[in-house]
């Protein structure tokens, strides 16, 4: 009886151990746009937002091209802005552009090696904000000055420091 109440309790440990919750990585500081000129020029006061999520192939049977993953963009205190289908260009590999007015937003989406993460951001007019949660886009090993980047708890960077 000792020995069937061990294997149960082992059984038990066993079957629990792959269980694991997801936890959400938030970051504190806001991402905001490129200290460079801006590469567009949107009309009616708007401000862009790219984010590079991680990627993912949905249709292995009809592509072979991996699009990046869908993401949230959220007000300040919670309330849903737009889901993003994040999907453009020729073989839909490119993150999809979000014209948004100027203001403070919050970003959930997926990262390469972090899971699901909040980042604020700031959108301001007639500029672009990239969020780069793949880890593909930005410096992320050469030397920057003064802490210009935001980063992941793990070293990644996602973007751009706020002045």
């Amino acid at each position: 009886m000792k020995t069937l109440n061990s294997c149960l309790a082992l059984a038990v440990l066993v079957a629990f151990a792959g269980c694991s919750t997801h936890s959400t990585t938030v970051v504190n500081q806001p991402v905001g746009p490129d200290l460079a000129p801006p590469r567009v020029d949107l009309s009616h006061g708007q401000g862009r937002l790219v984010v590079y999520t991680v990627t993912e192939v949905n249709d292995p049977v009809n592509s072979y091209f991996p699009t990046h993953s869908s993401y949230a963009i959220y007000t300040t205190d919670g309330k849903l802005v737009k889901r993003v289908d994040n999907r453009n260009g020729s073989f839909y590999q490119d993150p999809a552009p979000v014209s948004l007015p100027p203001g403070k937003y919050n970003v959930k989406g997926r990262a390469t090696n972090s899971g699901e993460v909040t980042v604020p951001v700031i959108i301001e007019a007639k500029k672009t904000t990239v969020v780069d949660l793949e880890g593909t886009n930005l410096p992320q090993h050469k030397p920057t000055g003064a802490g210009q980047w935001i980063r992941l708890p793990n070293g990644q960077v996602i973007g751009m420091r706020v002045e």
